[in-house]
Protein backbone atom coordinates (compact mmCIF):
# COMPACT_ATOMS: atom_id res chain seq x y z
CA UNK A 1 0.00 0.00 0.00
CA UNK A 2 1.27 3.62 -0.94
CA UNK A 3 0.71 6.36 1.86
CA UNK A 4 1.66 9.68 1.39
CA UNK A 5 4.77 9.24 3.61
CA UNK A 6 5.80 6.36 0.86
CA UNK A 7 4.83 9.18 -1.71
CA UNK A 8 7.21 11.97 -0.44
CA UNK A 9 9.95 9.41 -0.24
CA UNK A 10 9.42 8.11 -3.09
CA UNK A 11 9.99 11.75 -4.82
CA UNK A 12 13.12 12.50 -3.35
CA UNK A 13 14.14 8.69 -4.00
CA UNK A 14 13.14 9.35 -8.33
CA UNK A 15 14.69 12.70 -7.68
CA UNK A 16 18.31 11.15 -6.74
CA UNK A 17 17.81 8.84 -9.69
CA UNK A 18 16.56 5.84 -6.49
CA UNK A 19 13.71 3.36 -6.58
CA UNK A 20 11.59 2.94 -3.96
CA UNK A 21 12.05 -0.65 -3.81
CA UNK A 22 9.44 -3.06 -1.86
CA UNK A 23 12.90 -3.59 0.47
CA UNK A 24 12.99 0.34 1.43
CA UNK A 25 9.41 0.34 1.91
CA UNK A 26 9.45 -2.17 4.42
CA UNK A 27 12.30 -0.31 6.08
CA UNK A 28 10.39 2.68 6.07
CA UNK A 29 7.05 0.69 7.32
CA UNK A 30 9.00 -0.72 10.49
CA UNK A 31 10.61 2.93 11.18
CA UNK A 32 7.49 4.82 10.96
CA UNK A 33 5.25 2.21 12.66
CA UNK A 34 7.09 3.03 16.15
CA UNK A 35 8.25 5.64 18.77
CA UNK A 36 10.77 3.23 19.83
CA UNK A 37 14.42 3.58 19.03
CA UNK A 38 15.16 0.73 16.48
CA UNK A 39 18.49 -1.02 15.95
CA UNK A 40 19.27 -2.25 12.71
CA UNK A 41 18.88 -5.25 13.73
CA UNK A 42 15.54 -4.68 15.04
CA UNK A 43 14.62 -3.20 11.96
CA UNK A 44 15.52 -6.14 10.14
CA UNK A 45 13.41 -8.48 12.19
CA UNK A 46 10.37 -6.60 11.50
CA UNK A 47 11.30 -6.61 8.19
CA UNK A 48 11.73 -10.09 7.64
CA UNK A 49 8.14 -10.68 9.99
CA UNK A 50 6.46 -9.26 6.53
CA UNK A 51 8.77 -9.88 4.13
CA UNK A 52 11.28 -13.25 4.99
CA UNK A 53 12.74 -13.40 1.59
CA UNK A 54 14.39 -9.83 1.92
CA UNK A 55 17.91 -9.84 2.77
CA UNK A 56 19.78 -8.91 5.70
CA UNK A 57 22.39 -6.88 3.36
CA UNK A 58 19.61 -5.41 1.65
CA UNK A 59 18.00 -4.10 4.93
CA UNK A 60 21.18 -2.16 5.75
CA UNK A 61 21.76 -0.91 1.84
CA UNK A 62 18.64 0.25 2.28
CA UNK A 63 19.19 2.28 5.84
CA UNK A 64 22.46 3.53 4.53
CA UNK A 65 20.56 4.59 0.81
CA UNK A 66 17.83 6.31 3.17
CA UNK A 67 19.83 8.04 5.25
CA UNK A 68 22.83 9.35 2.40
CA UNK A 69 19.11 11.00 1.17
CA UNK A 70 17.91 12.24 4.13
CA UNK A 71 14.96 10.67 4.65
CA UNK A 72 15.91 8.73 8.17
CA UNK A 73 18.46 9.98 10.66
CA UNK A 74 20.41 7.83 12.98
CA UNK A 75 21.90 8.40 16.24
CA UNK A 76 23.96 6.73 18.91
CA UNK A 77 22.05 6.52 22.25
CA UNK A 78 25.50 6.19 24.14
CA UNK A 79 27.50 2.74 23.98
CA UNK A 80 24.96 -0.02 21.62
CA UNK A 81 24.16 0.83 18.24
CA UNK A 82 23.20 3.23 16.08
CA UNK A 83 19.37 3.98 16.26
CA UNK A 84 16.46 5.04 13.30
CA UNK A 85 14.26 7.50 13.23
CA UNK A 86 12.05 9.21 10.25
CA UNK A 87 13.40 12.91 9.38
CA UNK A 88 10.08 13.93 9.62
CA UNK A 89 10.33 13.06 13.13
CA UNK A 90 13.59 14.83 14.01
CA UNK A 91 14.59 14.87 17.66
CA UNK A 92 17.48 15.23 20.17
CA UNK A 93 18.03 12.59 23.29
CA UNK A 94 18.58 12.46 26.67
CA UNK A 95 19.92 8.88 27.88
CA UNK A 96 20.26 7.71 31.25
CA UNK A 97 23.62 6.26 32.11
CA UNK A 98 22.01 4.70 34.96
CA UNK A 99 18.58 3.18 33.91
CA UNK A 100 18.85 3.61 30.28
CA UNK A 101 15.56 5.30 29.64
CA UNK A 102 15.71 7.94 26.67
CA UNK A 103 13.97 10.76 26.95
CA UNK A 104 13.59 12.33 23.13
CA UNK A 105 13.46 15.75 23.40
CA UNK A 106 12.83 19.14 21.25
CA UNK A 107 15.35 19.43 18.31
CA UNK A 108 16.10 22.76 18.70
CA UNK A 109 17.34 22.17 22.50
CA UNK A 110 20.48 22.17 21.24
CA UNK A 111 20.44 25.35 18.72
CA UNK A 112 22.00 27.84 21.22
CA UNK A 113 25.04 25.33 21.74
CA UNK A 114 25.73 24.91 18.22
CA UNK A 115 25.18 28.45 17.98
CA UNK A 116 28.13 29.17 20.13
CA UNK A 117 30.40 25.81 19.50
CA UNK A 118 30.14 27.52 15.64
CA UNK A 119 31.01 31.11 16.86
CA UNK A 120 33.37 30.25 19.39
CA UNK A 121 35.66 27.09 17.23
CA UNK A 122 34.19 27.32 13.79
CA UNK A 123 32.99 23.69 14.46
CA UNK A 124 29.34 22.89 13.21
CA UNK A 125 27.82 20.41 15.07
CA UNK A 126 25.63 17.57 14.15
CA UNK A 127 22.89 17.55 17.51
CA UNK A 128 21.14 14.70 15.89
CA UNK A 129 23.77 12.26 15.65
CA UNK A 130 24.94 11.99 19.34
CA UNK A 131 22.89 11.63 22.69
CA UNK A 132 23.79 13.52 26.25
CA UNK A 133 24.18 11.69 28.66
CA UNK A 134 23.59 11.43 32.21
CA UNK A 135 20.93 10.41 35.19
CA UNK A 136 17.52 11.22 34.47
CA UNK A 137 15.29 12.97 37.44
CA UNK A 138 14.71 9.15 38.65
CA UNK A 139 17.99 8.05 38.98
CA UNK A 140 19.67 11.97 40.15
CA UNK A 141 17.09 11.29 43.15
CA UNK A 142 14.80 14.21 42.09
CA UNK A 143 18.08 16.52 41.75
CA UNK A 144 17.28 19.32 38.88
Amino acid sequence: MVTARHETTAEVLRASGTRLTRARQQVLDAIGSTTDHLTAEEILDRVRSNAADVHRATVYRSLETLASLGVIEHTHLGHGPAVYHLVRDHHNHLVCENCGSVTDVDAGLFDSLASRVRRDYGFVMDTGHFAIVGRCINCAGGAT
